[in-house]
């Protein structure tokens, strides 16, 4: 009688999620035993909180049950937050138990990237997870209705600091919906200010020369203020603070700053890179651990040219496939090839009815790229439940 090999996976997102529905499609049930550990019944899509955060779009339309997308006949999925990993031991602490296993699956995601500023952490909103942009949205309703009693214009001043691709996209998201609060509320849209600001010279510094242009030409047409080359030094409770001196008054600062390593995988002791993502190999492994895989944000990978891939939700979907691929080489006996990413292009919303990118090397703008992210999308429903989930989806 063959042991069934215990596979714990910590982290129910993108790349959670993908290896899970792999291993259940490649490995038998009397080979394995697959465990899903996550802090939350359920999964939301990443590429979407900019829309729930803005309330562009309902905010339960980007969350789904996890035990609706695995098979749980095969995936037993346990809700819990991770505690501690003992690599010696090969064990994993819960806050309610502990689970032993034999392959380990990291898919813990990153944390906000602070850069240390005073404040941030406390005062800021952060476009990270479901329930962080949901209450960023009951937030911003609040600010509306608060000012027709007591006119505070700081209700009415909302600062993203980022002009990268997360706060680019909330921004496109915030043009569209401050019009339908201001006829909601009865507030006079002038009144309202939208600004971003950005410590670089540039927005969406490091893209395409093409997106960065479609993203300037669309900025000029914007009532949102952009203000660039202009770093935080801290943020309170009611106003935030430049390195040049200058304050802006607001009650609601949105950072989107980029994402850093997991402080529970950092204290592993694994090799990382300074933001605190660990370093894998081409098999998606630590080095020197062929039964621990880390994938998602909380990894890095590199390409063959030996620059490293940035954490998206691209490459994670393809981690997670291929980590599924990989562990059930390893259970049958046979060998495994190294993974290969393969970047297939980056689209941008900007809004619901635009869109920059690059797919495939091609530039592509407006309704068409729009086109384009909404297929990218629901290819993920393909890709993790077959044309039933697709065809759920596009219906709901």
């Amino acid at each position: 009688m063959v042991n069934k090999e215990k596979i714990v996976i910590l982290g129910g997102g993108y790349a959670g999620l993908l290896t899970a529905v792999t291993l259940q499609k490649k490995v038998h049930k009397k080979r394995a035993d697959i465990t899903l550990v996550n802090k939350n019944d359920y999964h939301y899509l990443t590429t979407k909180v900019h829309e729930s955060g803005a309330g562009t779009i309902p905010a339960e339309s980007i969350v789904f049950p996890i035990k609706e997308l695995i098979d749980t006949e095969r995936v037993n999925f346990i809700r819990d937050e991770v505690v501690s990993i003992d690599l010696t031991n090969k064990t994993v602490t819960l806050k309610t138990g502990q689970l032993s296993y034999d392959y380990l699956v990291i898919t813990l995601g990153g944390v906000p990237k602070t850069f240390g500023l005073p404040g941030i952490k406390e005062n800021a909103f952060f476009l990270f997870d479901w329930e962080g942009t949901n209450q960023l949205r009951n937030h911003i309703e609040q600010q509306f209705e608060r000012y027709t009693v007591d006119h505070d214009e700081k209700r009415l001043t909302f600062v993203i600091g980022g002009a990268g691709f997360s706060g680019m996209e909330f921004i496109f998201e915030m043009e569209e919906k401050m019009p339908e609060l201001c006829k909601e509320y009865g507030v006079d849209p002038d009144i309202v200010k939208v600004i971003c600001v950005e410590a670089n010279d540039d927005l969406l510094k490091g893209y395409e020369s093409s997106m960065v242009n479609d993203v300037k030409k669309t900025s000029t047409k914007m009532s949102s203020e952009f203000k660039t080359g202009i770093a935080v030094s801290s943020c309170e409770k009611d106003k935030v603070i430049f390195t040049n001196g200058e304050i802006i008054h607001t009650n609601t600062f949105i950072w989107a700053g980029g994402v850093k390593g997991n402080p529970i995988v950092e204290s592993l002791g694994f090799e990382t890179i300074p933001d605190g993502r660990v370093k894998v190999n081409e098999f998606c492994e630590v080095p020197g651990r062929r039964d621990v895989f880390v994938l998602g944000d909380a990894s890095v990978s590199f390409s063959p040219e030996g620059s490293p891939y940035a954490p998206t939700a691209q490459i994670a979907l393809q981690q997670g496939q291929y980590c599924g691929y990989n562990i059930a080489c390893k259970i049958y006996g046979m060998p495994a090839k190294p993974f290969k990413y393969i970047h297939r292009g980056t689209v941008m919303s900007m809004g619901h009815k635009n869109a920059t990118g690059i797919v495939y090397g091609k530039a592509i703008h407006g309704r068409f790229a729009h086109f384009m992210k909404w297929v990218i999308e629901k290819r993920y429903f393909l890709m993790l439940g077959g044309p039933r989930l697709l065809i759920k989806e596009i219906r709901k």
